[in-house]
């Protein structure tokens, strides 16, 4: 993601738009962590892509923003509503740091954690 201004040009990578998501998904109450290796699959390495902390990121030609989030819920936690809120968290967060519209944010529940 990049910006051309009268000064130069402003350059934000895939990795710090990742750390501003799972940052947020963290924040929610019910999410255990995030999920760094579900996130990574096979075809990202003939599409060139790659996950970071456990969010996919697709920069598109408008700059509109498209994430994947995987995440840990607490068993407790009930899965919709915990995926729900850290929909909602993402978006705000990383349009507040970016400035940058969020075209949508896709959240899988990957695992679930038990207490020991």
């Amino acid at each position: 993601m990049g910006e051309n201004g009268a000064h130069g040009a402003v350059r934000v990578a895939n990795e710090v738009i990742a750390s501003i998501a799972a940052l947020a998904a963290c924040e929610v109450e019910g999410v255990a962590g995030m999920d760094e290796t579900s996130a990574r699959h096979f075809g990202d390495w003939v599409r060139r892509q790659t996950a970071h902390r456990g969010v996919r990121v697709q920069v598109e030609a408008d700059r509109s923003i498209h994430l994947e989030v995987f995440i840990t819920v607490d068993s407790e936690g009930k899965l919709a509503e915990v995926a729900s809120a850290v929909q909602a968290n993402v978006v705000e967060a990383t349009e507040r740091m970016l400035g940058l519209e969020v075209g949508e944010v896709n959240v899988f529940v990957s695992s679930v954690a038990f207490a020991t």
